[in-house]
């Protein structure tokens, strides 16, 4: 995935190259129809030296036209550029695919049309062939290249940071690289159809190049959306090859839920730890992970509007979702987050209340994830109080450059057993002491 976005640039460029190609052509072609550019393309005999006399006949008319003609493609170039971005980013393949495919064409009707302006020595020079001309070789090719561009900066914010400014550069020195192409042909047996038809050459590898790229990076499409909340989405990331998928539950600008994690989450710490039969009570949307093997699980969500976009965007059960904090048999295993599990189970948990009732039902073991120095001291005093003894663990994540893009976290871990012996060290997690600083043993 990363040599793909690396490559990002390469079919900016190809799109630079070819509607530089096409319009520096289309603006030869039609400034000076019979007597000019297209004729001295033919003749292999003319000197440059000829050709930049013949430029220099009628000058004053001859900026005012080229004038006209670089203004409408910037204009045409400027709007293809904020239409292709206004475009649906959940599609944005499908989007994609008709710039190309829309710029292909134009490309492919600019060869048509100079081969005929050729072939017929310029129409006579009729106003409304000059305007259909303008069009083909000027207009639709910067408006389309725009269109493409627009949505290839739009993919590359999805990227890493950097890539969309290998976009701009990518398609700088393609129309750079175009132009510059054309005026070397100057004075050389190449005819206007000719360098239409290697500007579609060189659209069609940038399009497949593009293809290539969207293949191996993933794609992202807002599966749910809250519409009274909405900071409320479910996203759904799509790599094609290799194949994988990652959802990501937003609370705004928090990834509360991620499936699979990414690499260093405490989720994964804790799955770890757990065995694969043992029955486990998720609490709070933002602790649950996907169990491995048999094991029943349950989660308890007090956000309903959560709950229940959680349970249609990851498909579960329609027994998933319970109403208690506490299990009602024996032998569960206890995995909760601070920041989702509700004022209420907060103040139980810093009060004792919660540690004593899940004493009572028979849990062993409780995982309570907070950011780090958050968990407040007084959930390990009275977990104490309450007969549980407390380790601590701290997972970093660094910033996971995705796509999803997600922001680097700092998470602190408390296991409250009941007895016996800690989980020890896990997997992913670093032992902390009670004050905080890292130490070999885990009882505070």
């Amino acid at each position: 995935m990363s040599r793909a976005r690396r490559l990002i640039w390469v079919p900016s460029l190809l799109v630079g190259a070819a509607v530089a190609t096409a319009v520096v052509t289309g603006a030869g072609v039609l400034l000076y129809d019979s007597q000019g550019l297209a004729r001295g393309i033919l003749n292999s005999e003319r000197e440059i030296s000829q050709l930049i006399a013949l430029l220099g006949e009628d000058s004053e008319g001859l900026v005012r036209a080229a004038a006209v003609l670089i203004g409408v493609a910037l204009l045409s170039l400027a709007a293809g550029i904020w239409m292709g971005r206004a475009g649906d980013d959940d599609q944005a393949v499908r989007t994609v695919v008709r710039w190309w495919v829309g710029l292909l064409v134009t490309l492919l009707a600019g060869s048509g049309f100079t081969g005929l302006w050729e072939l017929l020595d310029g129409f006579a020079g009729r106003s409304l062939t000059q305007g259909l001309g303008l069009a083909v070789t000027g207009a639709l090719p910067a408006y389309f290249a725009g269109g493409v561009w627009g949505r290839i900066g739009s993919f590359a914010m999805s990227l890493e940071s950097g890539s969309r400014r290998q976009v701009v550069i990518g398609a700088v020195a393609g129309v750079v690289a175009g132009a510059a192409l054309v005026f070397m042909l100057l004075g050389r047996p190449v005819l206007a159809v000719t360098a239409f038809l290697g500007a579609a050459v060189f659209a069609s590898g940038g399009a497949r190049f593009q293809g290539w790229i969207f293949d191996r990076v993933p794609r992202r499409r807002v599966l749910l959306r809250e519409t009274t909340r909405p900071g409320l989405r479910l996203e759904v990331w799509h790599t094609a090859v290799p194949e994988s998928e990652v959802r990501v539950l937003w609370v705004g600008e928090w990834d509360c839920m991620v499936d699979p994690p990414v690499a260093g989450d405490w989720r994964l710490g804790v799955a770890s730890t757990l065995d694969e039969r043992a029955p486990v009570l998720f609490v709070g949307a933002g602790s649950w992970f996907a169990r491995e093997g048999e094991g029943e699980w349950r989660l308890h969500e007090p956000d309903a509007d959560l709950g229940a976009l959680a349970t249609e965007g990851f498909e579960w059960d329609a027994g998933s979702l319970v109403e208690s904090a506490v299990p009602e048999v024996p032998g569960h295993t206890v995995v909760m987050d601070w920041e989702t599990a509700g004022d209420g189970l907060r103040a139980g948990l810093a009060a004792g209340d919660l540690q004593a009732a899940l004493r009572e039902a028979g849990v062993e073991r409780v995982w309570v994830r907070g950011r780090r120095s958050q968990l407040p001291r007084t959930v390990a005093e009275s977990t104490v109080a309450a007969g549980f003894r407390v380790a601590r663990y701290v997972a970093a994540v660094p910033t996971f450059v995705g796509p999803p893009r997600l922001r680097p976290r700092g998470d602190e871990v408390w296991c409250l057993h009941a007895g016996g012996s800690p989980p020890g060290p896990v997997a992913g997690l670093e032992v902390l002491h009670g004050d905080g600083g890292p130490l070999g043993h885990w009882d505070i």
